[in-house]
């Protein structure tokens, strides 16, 4: 019993150091010591999402109603050609009641719209010109 038990402890030590031995040195500077092009340069800055977008990938539409409460707004809209899809009227989420400010029913947009976990999202919307 003592030769069995003597045994366990042997394998759970080997395993113990083996994954130990297994995991790579974490870098003494931090993870973002190896990104930068020479020492002390600034990393480059991504621009938001919005600001990214082309005016060509917007889409128009037209908002037919909003209701601020659920933060979905429902938009006739005509091809939105980076989801592939033909004109229809359809409801979408934004990611706050800001984004939509002082639009109403009514009003022409020009729009980007992804499709997040299964839902779509206004990731930019604008009144048209």
């Amino acid at each position: 019993m003592k030769a069995l038990a003597q045994s366990i402890a042997t394998v759970l030590l080997w395993g113990a150091l083996g994954s130990a031995l297994a995991q790579p040195a974490a870098p003494a500077d931090g993870h973002d010591s190896h990104h930068s092009a020479a020492p002390g340069a600034a990393a480059p800055q991504s621009a938001p999402a919005s600001t990214q977008t082309d005016p060509s990938d917007l889409s128009e539409g037209e908002i037919t109603r909003w209701d601020p409460r659920t933060l979905k707004v429902t938009l006739r809209h005509r091809e939105i050609k980076n989801l592939g899809m033909p004109p229809m009227t359809m409801v979408f989420r934004v990611p706050d009641a800001g984004m939509v400010g002082g639009l109403q029913p009514g009003a022409k947009v020009l729009f980007r719209a992804e499709q997040v976990n299964g839902a779509y999202v206004l990731t930019r919307l604008q009144a048209a010109p």
